[in-house]
């Protein structure tokens, strides 16, 4: 059983760092060799905050500087930054905005909670009274130091907010099925369907791996239950078989749009303006001078006074 779980563990741990460096690789890719505008950029920096997820996974109490209930109090206001990248890259790129974003208002939650984190920190430790009591606790005895208050908090303030920006998605990508798509083969219109089936794609994609994360992790997490390395791995595993799922199709609708950009910028054959004159002027002429002697063979018909009969 201890062979088992300690083969479990290590793969686990793999798991982690094959998932963070594959989701970091492509960020990376996304962010300096893809060409393309300040909306990927805002994916990169949603793959990025994947691989960071992923690579915690490799946290233990053996190898981290610092506690790590403490460290995990520091990153999770980190997280409160992924659905808002989500949602802003899908309401740009259905809007087809380039503009720069700069500070939006929906980072300030992970700004806010960072803050409040790292000030209930300070306020905990005491670290201006009583530096020598922080130094023993805080490497010595780690596990005496009480921050479950916020422990508890940080995650139910993250599901709040993943629930809400879900909500959003769905009415954003409603209004624009209703609004904006038709059902039409012109190439412009079928461009509006693709971005909008992988938009679709990704969101319900991540839904779903977070609806197993919430019963998986969180509801057993609240409700005080042990969560094994398992409960920790599946959700892993699911997210890195949708983003290769989701690659795959990615890879196939750009192939298709780069297609069919390529047909809508190339030149259009020019056609030769149809003559209203199908005739020669030889021929025209010809044809009036018909038309006029047979006016005038009439008019004489008409103006001759019939014979009189015997």
């Amino acid at each position: 059983m201890n062979e088992f779980n300690t083969f479990f563990a290590q793969a686990y741990w793999w798991l982690s760092l094959f998932g963070g460096l594959h989701c970091l690789a492509l960020a990376i890719y996304i962010r300096y060799f893809y060409p393309a505008g300040s909306n990927q950029k805002l994916l990169a920096a949603f793959l990025s905050l994947i691989g960071l997820y992923f690579l915690t996974g490799m946290l233990n109490r053996d190898n981290t500087p610092i506690p790590i209930h403490v460290l995990f109090n520091l990153i999770t206001p980190i997280y409160f930054l992924l659905m808002p990248l989500l949602y802003l890259y899908c309401k740009r790129s259905l809007e087809q905005s380039t503009e720069p974003i700069g500070l939006s208002f929906h980072y300030w939650p992970a700004l806010i909670t960072l803050l409040l984190a790292i000030m209930d920190i300070i306020w905990r430790l005491n670290l201006h009274k009583n530096a020598i009591w922080f130094q023993a606790e805080f490497f010595n005895n780690p596990q005496s130091i009480d921050l479950s208050h916020w422990s508890l908090a940080l995650p139910l303030l993250l599901f709040a907010q993943t629930a809400s920006y879900f909500v959003a998605l769905w009415h954003l990508l409603q209004r624009y099925k209703l609004g904006h798509l038709q059902l039409s083969d012109a190439p412009q219109d079928t461009l509006k369907l693709i971005r909008f089936r992988w938009l679709f794609g990704l969101t319900i994609a991540m839904l779903l791996n977070w609806l197993l994360r919430v019963f998986v992790v969180v509801l057993p997490f609240y409700l005080g239950d042990s969560l094994s390395t398992l409960s920790h791995a599946l959700p892993r595993l699911s997210l890195l078989l949708s983003f290769y799922l989701l690659a795959a199709y990615g890879l196939k609708q750009i192939t298709r749009s780069a297609y069919l950009r390529g047909h809508l910028s190339a030149p259009q054959p020019k056609t030769a303006p149809q003559s209203s004159e199908i005739l020669t002027p030889e021929e025209f002429e010809f044809i009036q001078q018909l038309q006029q002697e047979s006016t005038d063979n009439k008019e004489k018909s008409t103006d001759t006074p019939p014979k009189p009969q015997n």
